[in-house]
């Protein structure tokens, strides 16, 4: 784990919404590419993440209508990331110190390059005993 760098799990190119987009939009996009989460804004200048439990929550569940309401409105800005280069190891310290399951990542630049999820570790990753080691990393136990 200590040597498996981001780039090597994370989903690359990720689809960004803009701000002034439906949640319709956002949801036709998340179902066309098969993902449950967008980042929103532009490579360089992000904004935030909707996610579709966002979109069901905070706005379907409570009868808004989704074809005139818009992604900013609904997104979290609080968006947590890390860098290409960085290590697993770091990526799950950010992911646990923020409570999160997703970290956007940049390259130097600071250009959104992709989303690593732990699902993305998880399915992505190599064997059980790293897959172990991830785990036990992500929540500090030891796992038996």
């Amino acid at each position: 784990m200590k040597n498996t760098k981001v780039i090597e799990l994370m989903t690359e190119n990720p689809v960004l919404i803009r701000p002034d987009a439906t949640l319709e939009d956002a949801a036709k996009n998340m179902r066309d590419i098969d993902c449950g989460v967008l980042p929103v804004g532009t490579e360089d200048k992000l904004k935030g993440m909707i996610t579709d439990r966002d979109i069901v929550i905070r706005a379907v569940a409570k009868g808004k209508d989704i074809s005139k309401e818009k992604v900013a409105d609904y997104m979290t800005k609080d968006v947590y990331g890390c860098h290409e280069n960085d290590t697993l190891e770091q990526a799950t310290d950010e992911m646990r110190k923020h409570r999160v399951n997703r970290l956007i990542v940049k390259d130097k630049a600071d250009n959104v390059t992709g989303i690593l999820s732990f699902g993305s570790i998880l399915w992505k990753g190599v064997d059980a005993d790293e897959v172990t080691n991830i785990v036990t990393h992500a929540i500090r136990k030891k796992v038996a």
